[in-house]
């Protein structure tokens, strides 16, 4: 029996070179992670450093805007001029414009002493401004309480139509009577651009003081304002004199401090300075990186070098082992190459004895079994010849059946090894019948149906006794199954169609062309002509379709045997009804 040996799972260099590899790995490891992790805590330290810095830019930035919308308002308050053209809108208007030479951008609001717009003159640049008149701003913060004497100036942020921050102050005529009031401010966005501008790192988040977004120079929709939105924890801890920090996700990972927000004595919301943490991220990972690459390359060289020694000493052995592979598999002629005189080479020598002498035992003992595997297929076939012996009108059967399968089989284009299946099946197949008494074996009539039952227990008798014959596996199927029938219907297992083995299949045909063309003690041999009809009736009920179509295609070839076999003689096509043919034989015999 061959002997598959399995391969090393273990190389024997890999167990010299690995614990050494895995301790420079694991030092690798270490290292790595130890010095990438005081890298990345001292550039994290170096970034919220910077960002406190920039965040007290942009608080700064924030307090020179407020500063520079309380100076146009004072220049438009200064003297007569507002209050003498309070009454003339064109002239009002081209007043206020004067503030636009200061700041284009800047936001003018004339109110009366309701909160009623008289005209706001909005800057936008190089562009020409927007005029806007008669909008109800009483419902802006603050505004109707300074309207109504209780303050003489006012900070807020207008929510609507955009976020804007405002600077304003009541506006009285020579008498000193209350006319209205003047608002000066900026849009938040621009004034978040310009801090940005400033700050080309870092991002600018305006909120409310309930903490909602009022303006951000992030690249977000506003659809996700809500996300930044700050809760009533997170404001409570913002100070003057202290900062929070938050991480962020919108826009990109990043990192915001939070101050508060004031003009003059007004708390007006926080003020947010956003620094992305991803350049921190990507700088630290590439770092690591290469700290990774450099230990990992150290590894490898280690491993290579390692593996290149462990190779030379190992080689020997490897042979070895691939002798003893290639012997198991049965190459006895294979001898192992001894190139070191050391305990390997010893082996080696004394591997190369064992096989010789292994060869010659080997050699003797293929002789012996083949020997003894023919003696056991003669005695088998001596039996098969006894059990045609008893019955004189059989002689000669298992060879015609033997030509007709084979036949039949070549014309299925069956292979090597199942023709030479086929050829001993066919000459055993009636072996069981060594063991059906005479009286029924030669019997005359029609069998009785206890008889029948006995008749067709030959096949199974037939493989107990072949059963434990090696050589012979792959023919017991064939020989208890040659009358089983295409429909289910025949024995001794009742199998059916693609169930049954093909061998049994042709088997099946042969033997009925046989049992209908020779002689039998109940009736003369049939014609060809006849087994062909009968043949093609049993199509798709006794026997398989495509088995029956071979045996049309070798019908010359067939026919050719029987009309070479000595001492056969042909006869007429019986009558149609004739029951003593081969079907007696398929189900009885």
């Amino acid at each position: 029996m061959r002997v598959i040996m399995p391969r090393f799972s273990h190389r024997l260099a890999l167990k010299i070179v690995l614990p050494f590899a895995a301790l420079t790995l694991a030092i690798g490891a270490v290292g790595t992670l130890t010095a990438t992790g005081e890298l990345s805590s001292r550039s994290q330290g170096a970034f919220d450093a910077q960002l406190v810095h920039d965040g007290i830019v942009a608080e700064s930035m924030v307090k020179t805007g407020d500063s520079e919308r309380r100076a146009i308002l004072r220049l438009l308050t200064n003297g007569p001029g507002l209050s003498q053209n309070w009454d003339k809108t064109a002239a009002l208007q081209a007043w206020l414009e004067r503030a636009l030479t200061i700041h284009p951008n800047v936001i003018v609001e004339v109110v009366d002493t309701s909160g009623r717009e008289i005209v706001g003159v909005v800057g936008h640049g190089a562009v020409a401004d927007t005029v806007t008149r008669s909008h109800d701003l009483s419902s802006w913060p603050g505004l109707s309480y300074m309207l109504s004497g209780g303050a003489t100036t006012i900070d807020l942020v207008a929510s609507a139509p955009q976020p804007a921050i405002f600077a304003g102050q009541p506006v009285r005529n020579a008498a000193d009577g209350l006319i209205g009031a003047v608002l000066v401010g900026d849009y938040l966005d621009d004034r978040a651009g310009t801090i940005k501008a400033s700050l080309p790192h870092d991002d600018i988040t305006f909120y409310d003081v309930n903490g909602q977004v009022l303006a951000t120079s992030l690249p977000i929709p506003p659809s996700q304002f809500a996300t930044l939105a700050l809760d009533g924890n997170t404001r409570g801890r913002i100070s003057p004199t202290s900062v929070v920090e938050l991480p962020r996700v919108a826009g990109g990972p990043s990192t915001e401090i939070l101050s508060p927000w004031t003009a003059r004595t007004t708390n007006l919301g926080y003020v947010g300075t956003v620094g992305s943490t991803a350049g921190l991220l990507a700088d630290t990972n590439q770092l690591r990186i290469i700290l990774v690459t450099l230990f990992l390359a150290g590894v490898l060289f280690t491993l290579a070098i390692g593996i290149w020694l462990a190779r030379r000493i190992t080689r020997p052995v490897h042979r070895l082992v691939e002798a003893t592979r290639l012997v198991s598999a049965g190459d006895l002629d294979h001898q192992a190459l001894v190139t070191t005189h050391d305990e390997i080479g010893e082996l080696t020598d004394s591997f190369n004895q064992m096989t010789r002498s292994l060869k010659e035992k080997s050699a003797s003992l293929r002789t012996t079994m083949t020997q003894l595997q023919d003696t056991y297929l003669m005695t088998i076939e001596a039996l098969a010849s006894a059990v045609e012996a008893r019955d004189p009108y059989t002689h000669g059967h298992t060879r015609r059946v033997e030509e007709y399968a084979v036949i039949m089989a070549e014309a299925l284009g069956c292979g090597e090894a199942e023709i030479n299946a086929l050829r001993r099946a066919c000459v055993l197949h009636d072996i069981g019948k060594i063991g059906i008494e005479d009286a029924i074996l030669r019997k005359q009539a029609r069998l009785e149906p206890d008889e029948s039952m006995r008749m067709q227990k030959h096949p199974v008798i037939g493989v107990d006794m072949l059963k434990g014959i090696d050589f012979l596996d792959t023919v017991l199927p064939l020989i208890r199954h040659h009358h089983e029938r295409w429909d289910g219907n025949g024995y001794p297992d009742e199998l059916r169609a693609d169930e049954i083995p093909l061998g049994a299949r042709i088997l099946a045909v042969a033997d009925a062309v046989d049992a209908m063309t020779s002689d039998r003690p109940y009736r003369a041999a049939r014609t060809f002509e006849y087994a062909k009809t009968e043949i093609l009736k049993g199509s798709a009920t006794h026997f398989d379709p495509e088995v029956v179509t071979a045996f049309i295609k070798s019908q010359r070839a067939i026919e050719d045997l029987l009309r070479n076999a000595a001492g056969e003689e042909m006869h007429h096509h019986p009558d149609s009804d004739d029951l003593g043919g081969w079907r007696m034989h398929v189900v009885g015999r």
